[in-house]
């Protein structure tokens, strides 16, 4: 009788094994994670579309509140610097007369490495209607960042030190990286983007503020 007992609870344990293997594989909805305090985004599922909307009418009263006539200067890889207006409704970059699309990112984030060849296909593409401003959310020397240019053979700017962060401030912060922003030639906010966008969506954003 003990021996049936003990093969019948034997039993019942891998029984409750299984279960729960299978319990713990079951894989996470969640698409973000967080690295060195900044939030990667992965993907915009359909069911966080109408969360992103708000994120742009949010961005958008933001940048308005946060915006006021002030200037920053941001520094290329080459040292040359890039000043940039603010106003109430958007951004200029002086001596520029082409769309902007600013890319907050880091070198640790893999979606940034992933966007980063449809970033220079877009760059090829509207070579001379837009211009692609990388600004880096972390604290690297020249030579790492020259190095990490080299290395995904990067087409457009990146600026680097810590006006970087000011600016990302000035804008209501970033809120997840990869963090774009669109501006329209004369400056205007068009729209923002966080998370790995397509690059198709890209592109008609992109046509509808070049035409």
């Amino acid at each position: 009788m003990k021996f049936k007992l003990s093969i019948i609870a034997l039993l019942l344990f891998f029984i409750s094994g299984c279960e729960n293997g299978e319990k713990k594989s079951t894989p996470s909805s969640t698409s973000a994670k967080t690295e060195n305090n900044i939030t990667i985004v992965t993907n915009t599922t359909e069911s966080n579309k109408n969360d992103t909307k708000a994120k742009e009418v949010k961005q958008a009263e933001a940048q308005k509140d946060t915006i006021n006539n002030d200037h920053i200067e941001l520094t290329l890889t080459n040292e040359q610097k890039l000043q940039l207006q603010k106003f109430e409704k958007g951004l200029k970059v002086e001596n520029n007369n082409q769309a902007i699309l600013f890319n907050f990112f880091t070198t640790w984030c893999p979606p940034c490495k992933a966007e980063i060849p449809h970033l220079n296909n877009l760059q090829d593409k509207f070579r001379g209607k837009l211009k692609i401003i990388s600004v880096l959310m972390e604290d690297k020397t020249k030579e790492e960042i020259e190095a990490f240019i080299n290395r995904y053979k990067i087409k457009f700017d990146v600026t680097y030190g810590e006006n970087n962060f000011n600016f990302a401030k000035s804008l209501g912060g970033v809120i997840g990286i990869p963090y774009m922003v669109l501006y329209r030639a004369d400056g205007a906010y068009a729209t923002h983007y966080v998370g790995l966008v397509p690059e198709e969506m890209l592109e008609n954003d992109i046509l509808k503020v070049i035409n």
